[in-house]
């Protein structure tokens, strides 16, 4: 199977890690695939702590940010009021899904690749770059993009405006959850060499490095 180097910013690197692939010299590191069973058990533990940690941190955010904006230490809130806040807060939540792909795949177009997206039925979606490689680092930046920019909008958005934030609680407190899967790729990937190249799978990756001494050395 022909794997294609990506490389949008080096280009005589990238030359010369494609010739050293085409010529077979690359060997296979590392390779993780989130769903199998031993990966299930410490993703969903991750997950849940995520969810805990996120939500407290955004509940606990909104507060202060509505007090310092208004003065008031809270509001009164009717049944209709309610059902309302958890009707948009679902909404969002759904919308938030495809978005965390979206970023994915922008942060894969950054470096040069080309994403696709699919889905894992009931709800899963996933974006992935087929036969695509990239290097340790540039890969550990395309994990962490959704967690980063969702987070960080989210807590723009509640610094903003307090009183609507509460909205898309859903939506922010479940992307950092969603992120577990990523976020446990980022932390296996740092115990791998920097000359490390990633080949990302749709629930995981293989991770690929140079075997000649000859080719590691022009790069």
């Amino acid at each position: 199977m022909s794997m294609t180097i990506i490389d949008r910013f080096h280009p005589q690197r990238r030359a010369a890690l494609q010739a050293a692939a085409d010529a077979g010299n690359l060997r296979q590191i590392d390779e993780l695939a989130l769903l199998e069973p031993e990966q299930l058990r410490p993703l969903a533990i991750l997950s849940l702590q995520l969810l805990a940690l996120s939500g407290i941190f955004f509940v606990v955010l909104n507060l202060a940010a509505y007090t310092w904006r208004t003065g008031q230490h809270g509001a009164s809130l009717n049944g209709g009021q309610v059902l309302l806040w958890l009707l948009i807060n679902v909404v969002s939540y759904f919308v938030v899904l495809p978005l965390h792909e979206l970023v994915h795949g922008a942060s894969f177009a950054f470096w040069g690749g080309k994403p696709y997206y699919g889905t894992k039925l009931p709800l899963a979606l996933y974006c992935s770059a087929k036969n695509q490689v990239f290097p340790r680092n540039y890969y550990q930046v395309i994990g962490l993009a959704p967690f980063v920019v969702i987070t960080l909008a989210g807590i723009i958005f509640t610094l903003l405006a307090p009183a609507l934030s509460p909205y898309i609680l859903f939506a922010t407190v479940g992307n950092a959850s969603g992120a577990a899967g990523d976020l446990m790729v980022v932390r296996r990937l740092r115990k791998l060499p920097t000359s490390a190249l990633i080949e990302d799978l749709e629930t995981g990756y293989h991770a690929w490095d140079v075997t000649s001494p000859d080719e590691r050395a022009t790069i």
